[in-house]
C-alpha cells in the first residue's frame, strides 16, 4: 500500500535542457546528491537525494507539455525547464478518463516506467500540466515537508473556481480556501498568474530550507535569478527563484 493517499503530490522531476549542469546547480544549493538511473532505458534519469532520502530527479527534456510550446509573436519561447509535480492515483486508466470529460488534455498516455510504476502526463482546462503516478515498486519522494525535499506544491492558475471543480473531479481535490485538501489534509495551494514571471499556469515546487537569505544568495552565485525576494508570508518567510535554464521554484523557512 502507498504511502502517499490517491491525489496528493508524491513525486517531482526537473525537465532541463542540460542534466549535468542542472545536477551541479541542485546538488550545491540544497546539499543533495545526484545518482544517475543506470539502465540504458532511463536516458540519464537522475535522481536526487537529501540526507539519503529520495526527494526528486532532473531528466533531459522529454514530455511535449502545453508550457513546453513555442509562445509568443516569434514562436521563439517554447521549451523552457519546468518542475513536473506528479500526484499520486490507483488507477491511472479510469483517471486518464476522468480527464477528458472533465475537459482536460491527454499530454502522454499511461504507461509503465521500469516497474516502479506507472505515469501519465495531463493538462487541465487552463492548459496547467501535471502528471500522476500509480505506484509499483516505488511511492515516490521518500521525504518532503522539511528543508532539502519540497515542503509544498501550488496551482499557478487564472481561473481558481474551474480548476476547483477540474481537480475535485479527476484527482478527488477538494479546494478550500485557497488551498487543496486530500481527506481533510492540505497538500497544496493556489497562487494567482502573475505573482512571479510565469507566463502560462502551471504547478509550482517550493522547497524548505532552513534560511531563505542565505539560499537566495547561493542560488544567484551558482547562475540562478530571483524573481520575488525574501519575505514574510503567513506560511513563512519565502522567495521565488529562477535556476540557470528558467525553471521556476519557491523556496520557504
Amino acid at each position: 500500500m502507498s504511502r502517499y493517499a490517491p491525489g496528493s503530490p508524491s513525486w517531482f522531476d526537473l525537465g532541463s535542457p542540460d542534466v549535468a549542469a542542472s545536477v551541479t546547480f541542485y546538488t550545491q544549493l540544497f546539499g543533495w546528491t545526484a545518482t544517475e538511473v543506470s539502465e540504458p532505458e532511463a536516458g540519464g534519469y537522475t535522481t536526487f537525494h537529501h540526507d539519503g532520502k529520495l526527494v526528486a530527479a532532473v531528466a533531459y527534456h522529454q514530455i511535449d507539455t502545453p508550457y513546453h510550446r513555442p509562445y509568443g509573436p516569434d514562436g521563439q519561447h517554447g521549451m523552457p525547464a519546468i518542475w513536473t509535480v506528479y500526484f499520486t492515483t490507483d488507477d491511472a486508466d479510469a483517471l486518464t478518463e476522468r480527464v477528458t470529460l472533465a475537459g482536460g488534455e491527454i499530454i502522454m498516455t499511461p504507461m509503465e516506467v521500469m516497474g516502479l510504476g506507472r505515469m501519465a502526463v495531463y493538462a487541465d482546462p487552463a492548459q496547467a500540466a501535471f502528471a500522476v503516478w500509480q505506484p509499483l515498486k516505488m511511492d515516490g519522494a521518500e521525504e518532503m515537508g522539511g528543508p532539502g525535499s519540497v515542503r509544498r506544491v501550488e496551482l499557478v492558475t487564472t481561473d481558481p473556481t474551474r480548476s476547483a471543480a477540474f481537480y475535485r473531479d479527476t484527482l478527488g481535490l477538494t479546494a478550500v480556501s485557497g488551498d487543496w485538501q486530500v481527506d481533510g489534509r492540505t497538500v497544496g495551494g493556489t497562487r494567482e498568474l502573475g505573482v512571479t514571471g510565469a507566463v502560462r499556469p502551471h504547478w509550482a515546487v517550493t522547497f524548505g530550507v532552513s534560511e531563505v537569505e542565505q539560499t537566495v544568495r547561493r542560488a544567484v552565485e551558482l547562475g540562478g535569478s530571483v524573481e520575488n525576494p525574501p519575505a514574510d508570508t503567513p506560511l513563512g518567510r519565502r522567495a521565488d527563484l529562477l535556476d540557470p535554464h528558467g525553471a521556476g521554484f519557491s523556496v520557504l523557512s
